[in-house]
């Protein structure tokens, strides 16, 4: 396989597979919050916070792909691995690694999304539970977190700038 075909499916995974996550997570969130919101239009400010944990996975996707892109040099200039050498397959594989890494560690945005809920749902009944849900939420945040920094090291010490 092409260099271009690691870096790409790299990317493409970083951004997709958190993207996708966040989606359901925010979606999950966003079902819940229409029905505190339906139930006391007061609830709105809190569940527009707990419901809006979830998209973080795929802000973290989108730095990952357009480092990705970065330093590969698909971004500005020419794609720097063009050579099918063994140097080039050896960093195009980790910017996959990475993407993988990325992607995968943001499917955490569903269950933080499942979090969310429960947390929107005891913050209409009890509005000081506002921290804890937050708290709760941001718990399943760590994985993403992690992989994020996991995916840096990979890229700049596997690869550079």
């Amino acid at each position: 396989m092409d260099p271009i075909v690691y870096v790409s499916l790299g990317a493409a995974l970083a951004a997709g597979i958190a993207g996708a996550a966040s989606s359901f997570g925010v979606g999950v969130a966003g079902a819940a919050a229409a029905g505190a919101v339906a139930e006391d239009e007061k609830n709105f400010r809190n569940a527009l916070i707990l419901e809006g944990l979830p998209m973080t996975q795929s802000i973290y996707g989108l730095i990952t792909l357009f480092l990705i892109l970065l330093v590969s040099g698909i971004l500005g200039g020419g794609f720097k691995f063009a050579e099918a050498t063994q140097s080039n397959m050896i960093k195009s594989a980790i910017l996959l690694g990475a993407g993988l890494t990325v992607g995968l560690t943001g499917l955490s945005a569903i269950p933080q999304g499942i979090i969310a809920s429960a947390g929107i749902g005891a913050v209409s009944k009890n509005p000081k539970t506002f921290t804890q849900g937050i708290i709760f939420a941001a718990m399943a945040e760590t994985m993403a977190i992690f992989g994020l920094v996991g995916a840096l090291i990979m890229i700049i010490t596997g690869v550079g700038f």
